[in-house]
């Protein structure tokens, strides 16, 4: 409402978005005040009834979500420019106390005065005004505001933070975590600088990096597939250790998309359907993958692969797949029920197939399989 009055005394034609989650029973009344305060100051008004029950569970990025593709349908129906928000000052620390107890990865420390949000600018204004400022503000100009009570509770990490931390901040601690902040992104934004000028996916320029700087550098290649991707720092040292590895080829799942290194670079890529699999081997040599661990570099006849089998597929089976056992073909779903094999085991047991794409070893399934030493193929214990 004080963003309201200073646009107004500034003369600049803007438009309210509101949005009513109905989810506290002063909301209608809140809802009608507001209106015909826009209509008495000749200022449009847009409504969102929010009219379907929400669920409780993530409620707040729900409602987030909401308002953000209500704001951008307003924008664009109106030809308007940007949305401007209310975020103030107790926000901004809020927000940065939040990402430091929860350890976040963030691009960003605080709120951003300008931002895009589903390719609409977010403006904020406000950020330089505290809360009981804008208060004053209000009052002394006769503005009328509401207070929303859920934030009067604990309920949530940011009330908490809220209640507990930034409102009994005095202005000595207050300008000591604005100044904390604006330090914390000039170093985040001297990661994020040299972060940009890796322009390869080649193992050697990411080890270069220290672990915060590999942390965030795959953090960013993960986002391009998957805009909210998380990893944590023991994930990021386990990557570390796997493009120090002299194994080729190590493929890992994490948070949903799978982090690939080949020889000596890497790559991200999506699954599809999270049980399927299919790796590509040239020639002789080592593969390791969350499924199964190869090394056909001293022998592999064993595993009836000889040399003109290559390159060889190595992915899940499936049930139409057929394979020759002595003189006749067998299907996999028909092996798999013969050796009595868990059914959530079978989409995700690899299978061998040589340059012709014919199915030439599939691993035995053993509910007491023991591995032995310098065993050259074999299905990882997590898999089952």
């Amino acid at each position: 409402m004080a963003l309201f009055h200073m646009l107004l005394n500034e003369g600049y034609y803007f438009e309210v978005a509101h949005v009513n989650y109905h989810l506290r029973k002063e909301s209608i009344e809140e809802q009608e005040n507001l209106r015909a305060f826009c209509q008495k100051n000749h200022v449009v008004f847009h409504l969102k009834d929010v009219e379907e029950k929400l669920s409780k569970t993530n409620i707040e990025k729900i409602c987030r979500d909401l308002r953000y593709l209500f704001f951008k349908k307003v924008i664009e129906n109106n030809n308007l420019d940007a949305v401007l928000t209310g975020h103030h000052q107790d926000d901004v620390i809020e927000t940065y106390v939040m990402q430091k107890r929860r350890r976040n990865l963030v691009l960003y420390y605080g709120i951003k005065e300008k931002t895009t949000i589903n390719e609409v600018t977010i403006v904020r204004p406000l950020l330089n005004f505290s809360k009981k400022y804008l208060l004053d503000y209000c009052k002394n100009n006769h503005i009328p505001f509401a207070i929303d009570k859920s934030n009067l509770t604990d309920r949530y990490l940011r009330n908490v933070i809220r209640h507990k931390v930034v409102e009994k901040l005095t202005n000595e601690e207050r300008e000591k975590h604005l100044l904390e902040i604006k330090k914390s992104n000039e170093q985040l934004q001297a990661i994020l600088d040299k972060i940009t000028q890796i322009d390869n996916c080649l193992n050697e320029s990411y080890l270069r990096l220290n672990n915060v700087e590999l942390l965030y550098a795959l953090v960013l290649k993960g986002r391009q597939l998957k805009t909210d991707f998380k990893m944590s720092k023991k994930q990021g040292l386990e990557i570390r250790k796997i493009l120090s590895s002299k194994t080729p080829n190590i493929s890992v799942i994490i948070d949903g998309i799978s982090f690939n290194k080949n020889y000596d670079s890497f790559s991200f890529s999506k699954l599809e359907n999270p049980s399927d699999f299919s790796y590509i081997l040239e020639k002789p040599s080592k593969l390791e993958t969350p499924y199964f661990y190869l090394d056909f570099t001293r022998e592999s006849e064993n595993r009836n692969v000889s040399e003109k089998d290559y390159p060889l597929t190595i992915r899940n089976a499936r049930p139409s797949d057929k394979y020759l056992i002595k003189d006749y073909f067998k299907t996999m779903r028909r092996l798999f029920i013969d050796w009595k094999m868990p059914t959530y085991l079978r989409k995700r047991w690899p299978i061998i197939l040589n340059r012709e794409d014919r199915v030439i070893y599939v691993p035995r399934y053993r509910r007491d399989f023991i591995l032995e030493d310098n065993c050259n193929f074999y299905v990882k214990k997590n898999n089952y």
